[in-house]
């Protein structure tokens, strides 16, 4: 089978298409067919080195597709959404132990555009607990997880800032995260801020929020961890949530994806494409990806 294979960490031209053998599945995995894969701005920071994670040597983590050998032989030939987390999701055939049914009208390219970030947007606004006419600052929302956190906290009656490049975001205010000062621009009495973007500058929100308020902090964007301390948290009787390791993202995230997926078939949710390159062309695929100038996710097709 073709798999895009890595070879060292740098920049998108580390990655290279090569033959290999098809995966022989473990128990309790299922065998899919890919027809979609997923190309998460992670992948890149994991691919260059930024992120820690190793260096798997058939890359990717997220894909969709038809499984072709399973224990369950009902679900043989069933679309299934599969999160791998020692790689291989770029290639023809992945073997993945988690794995979620698609519904029937979703199609492959909607499912694999959905089904991670989705989820883990559905579950963050589950751990933040957001309530009618809260005020809600979502970073990055015209990212995939972004998009859907903004939509579903709409959906409970918040009062979403989002921030955003090129004004990208369906929000009720919208700020402009290349400027520097967006920070100072945010509104006060914020309630919820869903922080994506970590380092040195993140402290700088603190004195928006609301008392009480709460930070759930789950994305790395520029490389670094929030820096916000207890001091900067404890006057205002703030909550800081992090949001990750295997019980957030094993536990949490896997258990959204089924109300994920169903509010893609119901049409709640709406994934965005930005677009879609063949697995020839990864390396093309990830300096899309990495340059942040798109709306909506990156896909492959084997």
């Amino acid at each position: 089978m073709r798999a895009v294979v890595q070879h060292g960490t740098g920049g998108p031209e580390v990655l290279k298409v090569e033959e290999r053998p098809v995966p022989e599945r473990g128990e309790g995995e299922v065998l899919i067919r890919v027809e979609a894969i997923s190309v998460p701005f992670y992948e890149t920071q994991l691919r260059s080195g930024m992120l820690p994670g190793g260096e798997p040597s058939l890359f990717g983590h997220e894909a969709v597709g038809v499984v072709v050998e399973a224990d369950d032989e009902n679900l043989v030939g069933r679309r299934v959404a599969s999160m791998s987390y020692v790689g291989g999701a770029y290639a023809e055939f992945v073997a993945a132990s988690q794995y979620t049914v698609v519904p029937e009208q979703v199609s492959a390219e909607n499912a694999v555009a959905a089904a991670v970030p989705a989820a883990v947007a559905v579950a963050l606004v589950r751990t933040a607990g957001i309530v009618d006419g809260e005020t809600v600052l979502v970073e990055a929302a015209s990212g995939s997880i972004g998009g859907y956190l903004t939509r579903l906290a709409k959906d409970r009656g918040a009062r979403v800032v989002a921030t955003a490049g090129h004004g990208k975001a369906a929000a009720d205010v919208v700020l402009d995260h290349r400027d520097p000062d967006w920070r100072a621009k945010a509104p006060d009495g914020i309630n919820v801020v869903f922080e994506s973007i970590g380092g040195l500058r993140a402290a700088e929100l603190v004195p928006k929020l609301a008392p009480r308020g709460r930070i759930l902090a789950y994305g790395l964007l520029s490389g670094e961890f929030p820096v916000i301390t207890v001091a900067d948290l404890i006057s205002r009787g703030l909550t800081l949530i992090g949001f990750g390791g295997p019980d957030a993202y094993g536990k949490d995230v896997a258990a959204a994806r089924d109300e994920a997926l169903s509010l893609v078939a119901d049409g709640t949710l709406t994934p965005v494409i930005d677009r879609t390159y063949a697995l020839e062309d990864v390396v093309e695929a990830h300096a899309r990806a990495e340059s942040r100038e798109g709306v909506g996710k990156v896909l492959l097709v084997p």
